[in-house]
């Protein structure tokens, strides 16, 4: 899938870059409409590459005069095609290629190196590839219900329903909110109590805001992983380099996976690099925190407990609930 996911960022570049084309050409065509002088304009500085060469070929050594005279004249011309614009109310780069990477100028390619904006495409087709398997749409904020959960307070605590509207009303926040400056979550509680439904939600809206939002089970997160460590991985494929470079990675059922010393340094790593890299982390599970730091050591403990923002989903199963009214 590497490779594939290659040629469809390739081809979204290149896209981007007919795009921008196609409109700096219809600006140009919109204004040399309206105003004679700078389709004469337009004319005189296109040729002014072919003038040079001309007096380089015809000249050599000798032609420093001959084509400072061509630059001038060049200068003189884009001076008097900006005035034109203004006074006609257009901005002085209106008939400029607007491209949507000005460092690479959607070629892909800075210096023969790789632009940010290509790997960035090739992270986004991988961690599609990636989904692929997950039931991203069909879990949405519109389809999560308060009503399984329960209205009783106990002495001054807040009722279940009360804790989960509020942990409700984050995630929709930090979803419609998410940049690559948002805080990792950790949401704890019991099975069946809607962390696997909200991560989801999440996604789903990080993604259709134009973010690139990686989720995972963590058993089949590490199978991947380890599989690619020993070399019996997919060929080409890189599922640590996704996991980095996405914007967002969540790891649903952190727990489930086998418990031996490659998943939990592997956990660590990850936790670490992305938390160096200042990206995110959503990790949902049903240990407690004390089982977390028995588990998985007290540095990932200490990271995860200190840095995240955790969310305690509480209640009874919904699953459960809804099997039992014969809902499901």
């Amino acid at each position: 899938m590497a490779i594939e996911s290659f040629k469809l960022a390739v081809k979204e570049i290149e896209k981007r870059r007919q795009n921008a084309l196609f409109e700096a050409n219809n600006r140009n065509d919109e204004v040399c409409a309206k105003i004679y002088r700078i389709k004469e304009l337009n004319i005189l500085l296109s040729q002014t590459g072919l003038q040079l060469s001309r007096v380089i070929f015809s000249q050599g050594k000798n032609a420093k005069a001959a084509i400072d005279r061509i630059m001038a004249e060049n200068l003189k011309n884009q001076k008097e095609l900006e005035v034109l614009l203004t006074l006609n109310n257009y901005p002085k780069d209106y008939l400029d290629i607007q491209y949507f990477c000005k460092k690479c100028e959607d070629s892909g390619y800075v210096n023969g190196r790789k632009c940010e904006c290509l790997k960035q495409q090739v992270t986004k087709y991988n961690v599609l590839e990636f989904n692929s398997a997950n039931k991203i749409d069909t879990s949405s904020f519109d389809t999560f219900s308060l009503k399984y959960y329960s209205d009783m307070r106990v002495e001054n605590a807040k009722s279940c329903k009360e804790t989960m509207s509020e942990i409700f009303s984050f995630c929709k926040q930090y979803a419609a909110m998410f940049n690559k400056n948002s805080p990792s979550v950790l949401m704890l509680g019991d099975t069946g109590l809607g962390k696997t439904h909200l991560s989801l939600a999440i996604a789903r809206t990080v993604m259709q805001n134009g973010f690139s939002a990686l989720y995972s089970s963590a058993p089949d997160l590490f199978r991947r992983l380890q599989n690619e460590y020993y070399g019996k991985g997919e060929q080409g494929v890189d599922t640590m380099e996704t996991v980095l470079k996405a914007d967002l990675v969540i790891i649903d059922d952190l727990g489930a996976e086998m418990e031996n010393q490659f998943n939990i340094s592997t956990l660590y790593n990850l936790i670490n690099m992305r938390l160096n890299a200042n990206k995110p982390i959503i990790i949902s599970t049903n240990l407690t925190l004390k089982q977390i730091e028995n588990r998985y050591t007290d540095r990932v403990a200490s990271r995860i407990m200190t840095l995240y923002k955790c969310l305690k989903f509480v209640g009874k199963d919904v699953r459960q609930i809804k099997l039992k009214n014969n809902e499901l």
